[in-house]
């Protein structure tokens, strides 16, 4: 994007308008404008062109001691939605979401022990298309976003490899764009976990935190200074344990506490969000616990995070239980780490779909990233 040009600077400042509409209410041109620090003039040109297409509006009028009362404006949220999918092991879940990330229509179904590419594209284009037919504007649908525990190239809407279905270098995004009218973006969902805590969470902008998805499988992924790696590969930390994980090692702590795991010890159950409540797994649960937190230790003294967020099916555990990963975790870590606090994700049960839907709103919508990358560049 070459910023030297009108055209350029007319659309990052609409994205800037418009996210500012997103993030703050009973603002009026002139409070844009001054916020922003852009010229009047150029404030109402983008106004009335967001305007003209439908997505704010111009509503009450707000109270003033003197002068003409300002008018105040609005945005339409509903004006366009996005479709979230959030592809588990056990569940997959889809979501229509409207420009605030509220869900307007929400259902989940289970996802086949080992299913075929084909098998899960089927029944996310069947369910998006009944979505689709029960619109009432079903033209407003600007992409849709899957997430999926994955090794995925975004560019080309490949899943590289998903180790725990057996797929490898499957054009799944091509699969799906070919029945359903808008474009379609396959990402990492421990990445996706990371942006929806920023988006819906409230984190700070400048901190830095590694979030942990804690499932059946231990995935990791660190932001610091506006960049997101997803390389970490928590769970196969060794902890000298004599159980063979299922990467063929022995001893990595997924083996204690990974959901699989777990799973495997407590068989009447295939849901981690049951398991959590199981009176009967409450021993193996504070040990996985225990072990968790001794593999924190070495995030916290490799990468220095200001936080630490846990979030998946087993941040659900009971708070007594949650509590204990960060008891144990001040006991074993370094004295020299003073400024690392673990803290469970703000986004709960639903964090997966809400992943999916904020990667969707910053692609699809608001480009906060892009917005975030220019005033990087410009400092």
């Amino acid at each position: 994007m070459r910023f030297s040009r009108p055209s350029t600077a007319r659309q990052v400042n609409r994205l800037r308008v418009l996210n500012l509409l997103s993030l703050r209410e009973e603002l009026s041109r002139a409070d844009v404008a001054r916020i922003l620090g852009l010229n009047k003039v150029s404030t109402s040109e983008i106004v009335d062109a967001l305007i003209e297409e439908k997505l704010v509006a111009e509503g009450s009028t707000k109270a003033t001691t003197t002068g003409r009362p300002p008018t105040l404006l609005e945005l339409q949220k509903d004006r366009l939605t996005i479709f979230a999918v959030d592809l588990e092991s056990t569940n997959t879940s889809v979501a229509l979401v409207n420009m605030m990330g509220e869900m307007l229509r929400y259902e989940r179904f289970p996802t086949p022990k080992q299913p075929k590419p084909e098998e899960i594209a089927a029944s996310i284009i069947q369910t998006v298309k009944k979505f689709l037919s029960r619109m009432r504007d079903p033209e407003s649908v600007t992409g849709m976003v899957i997430t999926l525990n994955a090794t995925v190239e975004t560019a080309t809407g490949t899943i590289v490899s998903a180790p725990q279905w057996g797929w490898h270098n499957v054009p799944f995004v091509f699969a799906l764009s070919n029945h359903l009218p808008f474009k379609v973006v396959i990402e990492n969902s421990t990445k996706a976990l990371i942006f929806g805590e920023r988006w819906f969470g409230n984190l700070e902008s400048a901190s830095s935190y590694y979030y942990l998805n804690w499932g059946e499988t231990l995935t990791g992924a660190f932001f610091s200074e506006g960049k997101v790696n997803v390389e970490s590969l928590l769970g196969h930390i060794p902890m000298g344990t004599n159980k063979r994980c299922r990467c063929g090692s022995i001893g990595c702590l997924e083996t204690v506490s990974g959901g699989w795991a777990l799973l495997e010890e407590f068989g009447e159950t295939t849901s981690l969000r049951q398991l959590v409540s199981l009176r009967k797994a409450k021993d193996s649960l504070q040990t996985a616990a225990n072990y968790l937190a001794k593999g924190l230790t070495y995030v916290a003294t490799i990468l220095r995070p200001e936080k630490i967020l846990i979030g998946g099916p087993l941040a659900a555990l009971p708070e007594k239980l949650f509590n204990s990963i960060t008891e144990q975790f001040e006991r074993e870590v370094s004295p020299l780490i003073t400024n690392t606090e673990i803290v469970k994700s703000a986004l709960g049960e639903q964090s997966g779909v809400l992943g999916a839907a904020s990667i969707g709103l910053d692609e699809f919508i608001f480009r906060r990233s892009l917005l975030e990358q220019i005033k990087t560049a410009f400092r």
